[in-house]
Parts: C-alpha cells; structure tokens; sequence
C-alpha cells in the first residue's frame, strides 16, 4: 500500500547551500532552535528527521 503524500511548503536554497525549516514542518518534527535535524536517503528519496 503506498503512502499518502502532501504538500506542506517549499523552501528556497540560499546562499551557502542553506535551506530555511518552515513552521509547518517544525512542528510536526517539534523542532526547536538549536535542535539537529538529519537528512537520509530512502528509496531515492530524501527525507528530514529530527536528530
């Protein structure tokens, strides 16, 4: 059975290769500022996990 997917914003690559966490996304990691946040490879895809 496949996952559902959804759109919950888009982020714009900065200089510096920085990337901004939106709100939405923060949240539903419940990360905090100073928190580390791990980027994984998976299936092709890449996916963000709170560290």
């Amino acid at each position: 059975m496949l996952k559902e997917r959804k759109l919950i914003g888009m982020s714009k690559v900065a200089v510096g290769w920085k990337i901004s966490l939106l709100r939405e996304v923060a949240d539903k990691l419940k990360a905090d500022i100073g928190d580390k946040i791990v980027f994984i490879e998976e299936n092709g895809r890449i996916c963000i996990e709170k560290a």
